[in-house]
């Protein structure tokens, strides 16, 4: 079997590998690079369709050797946004689960001429093996702070290849990374790791940041703003637990409840119970009609859920008259609807909860000054959606692999330091075979 990293090798985002079996050759995601910065205007500036598409014969075109499928680990675009560079060939199916599906258009129909996803999509489901030419692959569900992200046991030519895609073991989610250290798979040939955090020994997780967020509204009036993304999953469910618990409300967008109720819809639950996540009729949720809401009002595939919504919309007037017991999400794009209707900021506080590399962008700086001058003390209170170097050892003790090869990092070094002999670092375009 041999193994190209196309992109990812040396840097943090744009993941694409290829697994060629005989004439069988699969990717492992196929992501955009992540955006740079302007340095002038300190503007986020996102990857042109030339500099994320790459050149691998039957990706556009037929080829000798057929390209039998790319496989989305998760939904963020460093691992899915190659597939809305260019059309991809309909004769290479793309799997991913239902619900990735679903976010993946959502998000892409957002932006103001937004794109829809055409490309021939094929479902996998956890833990159930499937074939995508002469690979069998078999997908193991993992704590990262997308909504839902796999890693894989690959199969072929009588080697064994695991690939984590991104993941953690500090999240909500941390017995699905415990399940996948524990899973029998066999004499490992390959492990393909990220290692985003490669660099970090350890850091805080989700009962870390929970415990710390409410020691923030315990017993005190004043809203609470919390800057993080909209699809993290794991921290809205942590707020909504808090809100619950501390007699307040959850206040969300439309955009953000439309997340929530797709996942509780698409994700296939054994026991058949609802996920342990905010959605419509929990008595601390409230929504408000926000330029996101009426985005997605808008939008004909998403007619029930937001019918559902009419009923849990809550006035200007209701959510002032209540504000001290508020806890808000918010993006950049946030504080026009927030500076145009909110009235009291008394008592109130702001939780900046995302990577910390994003304030030098000139939209987060905006935000934190926004914030600032409204006299809302600042607390940074963040968990990693990625490994710290200790999950990533114990994934390689664990699985003990023959060999080893680091991805989605800028810090390989580190693993030939930890792992010694068994490491492989390649350059973006290097192979090896197994």
């Amino acid at each position: 079997m041999k193994i190209t990293v196309h992109r990812g090798a040396g840097e943090i985002g744009g993941n694409c590998i290829e697994l060629q079996s005989g004439e069988s050759r699969i990717l492992l995601d196929y992501g955009a690079p992540l955006p740079k910065i302007d340095s002038a205007t300190r503007k986020s500036v996102q990857a042109t369709p030339e500099e994320t598409i790459l050149d691998i014969p039957g990706l556009y075109e037929p080829a000798p050797a057929p390209l039998d499928g790319i496989i989305i680990s998760h939904t963020h675009q460093d691992h899915y946004g190659g597939l809305f560079a260019k059309k991809i060939s309909p004769a290479v199916p793309v799997y991913m689960t239902a619900a990735m599906e679903e976010l993946i258009r959502l998000t892409a129909q957002i932006p103001r001429g937004g794109k829809d996803l055409d490309a021939t999509i094929r479902h996998y489901r956890k833990g159930e093996p499937f074939m995508a030419g002469a690979f069998k692959l078999t997908p193991y569900l993992m704590d990262h702070s997308a909504s839902e992200s796999f890693g894989f046991l690959i199969e072929a030519d009588g080697r064994r290849v695991v690939y984590t895609g991104d993941f953690r073991e500090h999240g909500n989610k941390k017995r699905a990374f415990e399940e996948f250290l524990s899973a029998d798979m066999g004499k490992v040939d390959l492990l393909i790791t990220e290692g985003t955090q490669a660099a970090i020994p350890s850091g805080p997780s989700e009962p870390d940041v929970m415990r710390d967020i409410e020691s923030l509204v315990a017993g005190r009036d004043g809203a609470l703003y919390v800057m993080c993304s909209g699809q993290n999953v794991d921290l809205l469910s942590s707020l909504g637990g808090i809100a619950e618990k501390q007699g307040r409300f959850l206040v969300l967008d439309g955009y953000i409840v439309l997340v929530l109720e797709l996942l509780q819809r698409l994700v296939p639950r054994k026991s058949g119970r609802p996920l342990q996540i905010p959605g419509i009729g929990k008595k601390y949720l409230k929504i408000i009609n926000t330029s996101a809401t009426g985005k997605i009002a808008g939008m004909p595939r998403y007619r029930e859920i937001c019918e559902a919504m009419k009923p849990h919309l809550v006035s200007w007037e209701a959510l002032n008259a209540n504000i001290g017991r508020a806890i808000i999400p918010v993006r950049t794009s946030s504080t026009g609807w927030i500076n145009k209707h909110i009235r009291d900021f008394s008592g109130a506080m702001f939780v900046y909860s995302m990577w910390n590399g994003y304030r030098v962008e000139a939209a987060f700086e905006e935000a934190l000054r926004f914030f600032k001058a409204k006299g809302l003390p600042e607390f940074l209170i963040h968990a990693s959606g990625h490994a710290y170097f200790s999950a990533i050892r114990k994934v390689v003790e664990a699985r003990k692999p023959r060999r080893v090869l680091p991805v989605h990092t800028e810090h390989p070094g580190n693993f030939a330091w930890a792992f010694g002999d068994r490491v492989t670092v390649l350059k973006n375009g290097g192979s090896l075979e197994i």
